[in-house]
């Protein structure tokens, strides 16, 4: 299992200790562009799926932000195993 299934295993899991920088790197690869800055927060956008902000200070994530991934991950055909 190589690192980026790992993160996305943590982040169904619900395990707290994911940084901004992971979830910005799992919402690159995914192919949502960084639409918006305003100081540190980042608005990450791709069509036809729900927008994202990432505070990138707030380290790490919370909950709210994490099930947000999740239904991101979701939607993007990732499920929970």
């Amino acid at each position: 299992m190589g690192k980026y299934e790992k993160l996305i295993k943590r982040i169904f899991e619900g395990k707290l200790d994911i940084t901004p920088d992971e979830a910005v790197n799992i919402l690159n690869r995914l192919d949502f562009k960084s639409t918006s800055i305003s100081g540190s927060h980042r608005t990450f956008r791709k069509p036809n799926r729900q927008s994202v902000t990432i505070i990138i200070t707030q380290n790490p994530l919370k909950p709210y932000l994490m099930e947000k991934l999740q239904d991101i991950l979701k939607q993007e055909g990732y499920h929970n195993e």
